[in-house]
C-alpha cells in the first residue's frame, strides 16, 4: 500500500472519483481474482480512463501480502485505483493501492444469515454499473439498516428489489434462481454462484420472503432470514446450495489465485 498521503483536494477525496475491488483472501489465495480484476479493468476501459496493468494488480497485491503465509486464515484484500491528481485523463494522476485488512465483524456475523431492511428510495447508487469509490448511497443504506435493527439494506426500483448495499441478491425461485437485475452493480460473487443459470431481473417482495440469498466477496453466500422483520422461507435445497458454494470458494482451485 502506498505510504504517501492523498491530497485533500484530490478528485478521489472531494468527488469520490476512483474504483475499487474487495476480495476474500484465504491465506495467500485470492478468491475469484480473475473476475474481480476483469470487472475493474472493464469499467476503466468502458469509461476510457487510465488503467493499471494486470501485472501491476498482481505485483501490488503480492507486496501487500508480504509476511502472510498460505494458511486457512481469512482476510480481505482491497485494490483501489484512485484519482489523486486534477487531470483524470492523465495516467500520472492515478494511483494503485493494495491493502490487506481484517474482515469486518458485522460481515462475519452476517454469514450466519442476514436480516435485511428495505431502504428508502432516496438511497441509491449514483453509478450502479461501476464499482466506484463514490459510495454514499451504500454507506447511507447500511447505516439506515443498522439503525433499523438489520445488517443489510436492500435497494429497490419501484416495487422491485435490485441488490443489497454490500451484497448481490438472488431469489431461490423454486430452484430456478432469479436476480442480478438491470440497474444493479454487477456482482462477481453472484455471477459465480449462478454460473450462467437463472433469470436476470428485479425481484418482488413475495419472492424474497419465499427464500433468497445474499452474496458478496466477504459475505460469501448466506440465506435471507428476515425482511423488514418478517421471517423468510428457508428451503432446505437453498441452504444446501449456499453451503456447497461456500465450500467451492474454499476448495476449488479454479476459483482461486495464489499471490
Amino acid at each position: 500500500m502506498s505510504p504517501d498521503p492523498v491530497p485533500f483536494d484530490a478528485p478521489a477525496v472531494e468527488r469520490g472519483f476512483g474504483f475499487f475491488e474487495t476480495l476474500l483472501l484465504i491465506g495467500r489465495r485470492a478468491i475469484l481474482w480473475e473476475p474481480h480484476a476483469r470487472r475493474l479493468l472493464t469499467a476503466l476501459e468502458a469509461l476510457d480512463l487510465p488503467a493499471p496493468s494486470l501485472e501491476a494488480l498482481e505485483s501490488s497485491s503480492g507486496a501487500a501480502l508480504q509476511g502472510i503465509g498460505d494458511d486457512d486464515g481469512e482476510r480481505a484484500l482491497r485494490l483501489s485505483w484512485i484519482a489523486v491528481g486534477p487531470d483524470v485523463d492523465a495516467p500520472a494522476s492515478w494511483r494503485l493501492d493494495a491493502s490487506v485488512r481484517p474482515i469486518p465483524g458485522n460481515t462475519l456475523a452476517r454469514r450466519a444469515g442476514s436480516r435485511a431492511v428495505t431502504v428508502p428510495g432516496r438511497f441509491r447508487r449514483d453509478s450502479p454499473g461501476f464499482k466506484s469509490t463514490s459510495y454514499f448511497g451504500a454507506v447511507a443504506a447500511l447505516r439506515h439498516a443498522r439503525r433499523s435493527g438489520g445488517d443489510e439494506g436492500l435497494f429497490t426500483d419501484g416495487d422491485l428489489y435490485l441488490e443489497g448495499a454490500s451484497t448481490g441478491l438472488v431469489a431461490w425461485n423454486g430452484g430456478r434462481f432469479a436476480g442480478l437485475a438491470p440497474g444493479a452493480l454487477p456482482s462477481v460473487t453472484a455471477e459465480a454462484f449462478l454460473d450462467g443459470a437463472g433469470e436476470r431481473r428485479g425481484l418482488d417482495r413475495e419472492e424474497l420472503l419465499a427464500g433468497a440469498i445474499l452474496l458478496g466477496s466477504l459475505t460469501t453466500a448466506v440465506p435471507l432470514l428476515a425482511l423488514d422483520g418478517v421471517e423468510c422461507g428457508l428451503p432446505p435445497a437453498m441452504l444446501r446450495a449456499c453451503e456447497a458454494f461456500r465450500q467451492r470458494l474454499r476448495t476449488d482451485a479454479a476459483m482461486q489465485k495464489t499471490l
